[in-house]
Order: structure tokens, then sequence, then C-alpha cells
């Protein structure tokens, strides 16, 4: 039992030198190809129908790998609700589709794409208003 704190102390002393050894340093100046944890989100444009705003965002997870984002936000001032439906980036059917509406003003969507690179890529979708 007298050994236990000795030991103990020689483990996590060995421990936080393996965590070391794989940080990497990055230099001043140097760019980071790292995984980025924040969206990159370009200005708000507003629909044609003045019924919604809508912006794309991307995030680099690293090794090529990027998250594209769309979202919508319906008008406060818009009492009708708007289904969006057949949500594409380039060649990639998103899958899902919404309705904005009072309570639910707001709608994200997010395509995985390891061959595109941000802000590339054009966003379609089809919004139309359900009664």
């Amino acid at each position: 039992m007298k050994y236990f704190a000795p030991v103990l102390l020689v483990l996590s002393i060995l421990s936080t030198t393996t965590i070391a050894q794989s940080a990497e340093f990055i230099p001043p100046g140097k760019a980071f190809n790292g995984p980025d944890r924040t969206i990159t989100w370009r200005p708000w444009q507003q629909s044609p129908e003045n019924e919604f705003r809508f912006r794309t965002g991307d995030r680099y997870l690293g090794r090529a790998v990027w998250e594209h984002y769309f979202g919508f936000e319906q008008n406060r001032s818009s009492s009708n609700a708007i289904k969006l439906s057949l949500i594409r980036l380039e060649n990639q059917d998103v899958g899902e589709e919404a309705i904005l509406q009072a309570g639910s003003r707001y709608a994200i969507f997010k395509v995985l794409n390891g061959t595109m690179t941000a802000h590339k890529g054009v966003w379609t979708w089809t919004a139309q208003e359900v009664h």
C-alpha cells in the first residue's frame, strides 16, 4: 500500500508524456490544416417572395472532408407555412424536408462531402406555401 502513491505518480507522468508527443506545434504564420470546430456562415439572403431568408455555411473536418450547411429562417411577419423540399447540393440530395411556420421558424440542413471544398457548389431547393 505504501508504494501505491509513487506508482500512481509515475503512471500520471508517463501518460502526460505520451499526450505531449502526439500534439502538433504550429509555428506562427503557418497554415493550420486540422479540423475546424466552427461553421463559417455567409451573409443572409432574402427569398424572392420575402417570406424567409437563407444562408450557407461550411466546416472543415480535416483530411479533405467538409460539412456544408444550408439554413433557413422564416420572417416574423409571415403567417404562412412554407414547405422546403427537394434540397440538393450539386448532385447530392439532402433527403429531408422541413416546414417553416409559427413555433418552428428555423431549419438547418447538413451535407457531409469529402469531394467538395468550402464555398463551392450550388444549393437548390423548392419552397411552397402550405395551406
